[in-house]
């Protein structure tokens, strides 16, 4: 918008009542929002670190060690 185009729509909405701008605010308001709320739902969800649970778990050193008793209580043998 150029500043004569900004200047006229400033002069058009002086002429307007104080009802009239609020009603005009509330409804560029609402607009706004769905705009925001439209952007957010097609914005990616930020990536994860690699390496950002580090030291958070432990394992065992052998891995393996308590397969058997896994398989026993899950009935696969």
């Amino acid at each position: 918008m150029s500043a004569q185009e900004m200047k006229n729509f400033e002069a058009q909405l002086a002429l307007l009542s104080f009802a009239e701008q609020l009603s005009l605010m509330e409804y560029l308001a609402r607009i706004m929002q769905q705009k925001q709320e439209a952007h957010e739902m097609f914005v990616q969800p930020k990536k994860r670190r690699f390496g950002s649970a580090k030291g958070k778990f432990v394992y065992p050193v052998n891995f393996d060690e308590d397969n058997e008793e896994i398989a026993r209580l899950f009935g696969a043998v």
